[in-house]
């Protein structure tokens, strides 16, 4: 799978494209990132965090028309800036600035500016150093609709997913949840988003702005839970790898 197709993947929310970024440029990042910072004993439970938080930018740019590949490896050292810079905001809030000058100054220029800056690929690909800026306030709403999206019924849950992240009919959606018709269905989407905004009422406001936070915040959490699948699946696959290798290890010692 090329980078080109990999970014439309993403724009269709295609898992095949998810699971080739995690099968085949995972285990780089996680290298890259492991050996720039350290983290310590948290360390495997960050760079997984740093991860699935790169690949949410990387998705969110995506579908905003803000990434164009115009060569192979240009979406991976997208990722890989993403989650240093990423990195960086967890190292700081945990250590401040000042100890990270002191202890890894090879980081301080990733901390000049307050906030997440993610860089415009189409910038670096003409040798321009342009930024795309990421506001605090931006993060803390996002996180916020997170937890809203979290308390909501898990059978409102199953339905935004199969809706905003699998494009699914109404017809298939009433089927699965075991509805009456489509119609059924359209009804209990709609309850489902005035539930979601009846929590979120603050930041969602206007319906036709809701619509587009609704499924924003739809698909950071099917990617998330796509993510922790493909991370428990690809766990496992090693682990009976490893099982294998020492049965073969122990025949041969008979």
């Amino acid at each position: 799978m090329t980078e080109a197709q990999i970014v439309i993947g993403i724009m269709q929310n295609d898992n095949r494209a998810w699971q080739y970024i995690c099968r085949n440029m995972k285990a780089s990042f996680s290298s890259i990132i492991g050996g720039m910072f350290s983290f310590g004993e948290t360390a495997k439970d960050d760079i997984e965090d740093i991860f699935q938080e790169s690949c949410i930018i990387l998705m969110q740019k995506v579908k905003k028309g803000e990434l164009v590949i115009s060569r192979e490896g240009a979406l991976f050292s997208y990722l890989v800036q993403v989650g240093k810079l990423t990195a960086c905001n967890l190292t700081r809030k945990r250590r401040g600035p000042k100890q990270i000058a002191e202890e890894t100054p090879h980081l301080v220029p990733f901390l000049s500016v307050r906030g997440t800056k993610i860089p415009d690929i189409r910038k670096e690909q003409e040798n321009e150093p342009g930024e795309i800026a990421i506001s605090e306030k931006q993060q803390i709403q996002d996180e916020f609709l997170d937890r809203v999206f979290d308390s909501i019924p898990d059978e409102c849950k199953t339905l935004l997913k199969k809706f905003h992240w699998d494009h699914s009919p109404m017809s298939e959606i009433a089927c699965l949840l075991g509805l009456r018709n489509a119609d059924t269905a359209k009804t209990k989407k709609n309850r489902c988003m005035n539930k979601f905004k009846e929590i979120a009422n603050r930041l969602v406001e206007d319906g036709e702005y809701a619509e587009e936070i609704i499924r924003a915040t739809v698909e950071r959490a099917a990617l998330r839970e796509l993510l922790e699948d493909e991370r428990i699946m690809m766990e496992n696959g090693n682990i009976r790898i490893a099982a294998l290798e020492d049965e073969s290890e122990n025949q041969e010692d008979k």
